[in-house]
């Protein structure tokens, strides 16, 4: 048997594991077993209670171990949810050769000075420094300076944080369950490896995944990410807007969602009605299901103006050639691309996988992109000699840092 790779994705509402191998270089990965569980014990991306958490996460790696006929002693994580931040960064450094030419090793100097830049926050922790651009004295818009020649070296970065406590109690809950993390991978920056195409990342893209508690984003241009972050609206805000609207369980407001769900309330039929009766035995209740989509639609509506605020920071509104790609399980809500076209007036389309197409349809492809994800991040990460972007810069020879931080340029 090959290598054998396992990604773990704990959403707020369903727990993901996916068994990889690598056999050839040319061959690809090969997916062994899929394991998909309710999550548990996850308020917004974050455990809150560690048996509860532990015996969901437990429960979807025993599937993908059964269906794979492998067992899982470690796993690379997709982290995202309300601990994770993100913040920008310059390291400068003078090129150290006495002929000026720029090596690996001042590159890796000056993404360190980035690093020592940072304010210090003894509660957070890097898990990805992503270099956007060099500038070579004068020169801005270098994508690989190794090689030029210069007396100065300046290096803009996008740094991605989590809480240090996050990604302890997260650690801590996979030991209970006998299981090691080999590293975590930003869920964005992950699942933009199966959705974007190389020529959406040049163009300019962002990329929205839409869960159950929160909204992860990350914004492509020229190849690298320009900014990324989480906003603290998912799917499962939907749900409790639902319950107290319709003064109904959540279980019953999701069933509602799911049945009759829209986020254009002026496309339908004034007098079509959701009776409770049909979810609750007993409940006579009649609502509107136009008032439904209203419900809907305000709460999505928060979605995109947070994204109007966070692309006005970048000065990239209604400036994205490649618009907008959405997954993420609300992303299969009716309606929602149309609104979201109206709202940030850019194209947009559902995420469609680019890789691993045989193991999901239409329906499951949404969820189980951030997880597939993390399986082409860990395998090219492996591969290229090192955890790219991942707590600060690995250490390699020269030859392989090279090959690592080459990967990385499109």
């Amino acid at each position: 048997m090959g290598r054998i790779i396992t990604a773990l994705d704990i959403g707020t509402s369903t727990i993901h594991t996916i068994v990889a191998e690598r056999r050839k270089r040319e061959e690809g990965l090969r997916i062994l077993g899929v394991g998909v569980s309710p999550s548990a014990g996850v308020r917004r991306g974050t455990i809150v209670d560690i048996e509860e958490a532990g015996a969901a996460i437990r429960r979807s790696v025993d599937d993908a171990e059964r269906a794979s006929g492998v067992s899982i002693k470690s796993v690379w994580l997709a982290v995202g949810g309300a601990a994770a931040s993100v913040a920008s960064s310059r390291g400068v450094v003078a090129v150290s050769r006495a002929d000026g030419e720029i090596s690996p090793e001042d590159v890796k100097r000056a993404v360190s000075a980035a690093q020592s830049f940072l304010p210090r926050q003894p509660n957070r922790e890097v898990i990805h420094m992503v270099p956007r651009d060099f500038k070579v004295d004068n020169e801005s818009g270098v994508k690989d300076p190794v090689g030029m020649h210069g007396v100065r070296l300046e290096v803009d970065t996008l740094i991605i944080e989590c809480a240090s406590p996050f990604l302890k109690n997260i650690s801590k809950t996979l030991e209970h369950v006998g299981l090691a993390v080999e590293d975590f991978v930003f869920s964005p920056l992950a699942t933009a490896e199966v959705v974007l195409t190389k020529r959406q990342k040049e163009l300019g893209v962002m990329l929205l995944d839409i869960g159950g508690g929160t909204a992860s984003f990350i914004v492509f241009e020229e190849g690298v990410p320009m900014q990324a972050g989480v906003l603290p609206v998912g799917g499962g805000h939907i749900t409790n807007d639902i319950a107290i609207g319709f003064r109904t369980h959540i279980d019953v407001a999701e069933a509602i969602k799911l049945a009759y769900g829209s986020c254009l309330p002026r496309e339908l039929p004034k007098r079509e009605n959701i009776r409770l009766a049909d979810f609750v035995e007993g409940e006579g209740a009649i609502y509107s299901r136009r008032e439904l989509a209203e419900i809907i639609e305000a709460r999505m509506g928060d979605v995109f103006e947070l994204l109007h605020r966070e692309l006005k920071k970048i000065n990239r509104i209604q400036l994205l050639p490649a618009g907008v790609v959405i997954v993420g399980g609300s992303s299969l809500l009716p309606g929602l691309v149309d609104l979201a076209k109206q709202e940030m007036r850019l194209p947009i389309e559902r995420g469609v996988l680019q890789e691993f197409t045989a193991v999901a349809d239409d329906i499951t492809a949404p969820s189980l992109a951030p997880a597939l994800g993390v399986l082409m991040w860990a395998d090219r990460m492996v591969r290229e000699g090192g955890s790219a972007w991942s707590k600060g810069l690995p250490a390699l020879s020269e030859n392989r840092w090279m090959r690592w931080f080459r990967s990385l340029i499109p």
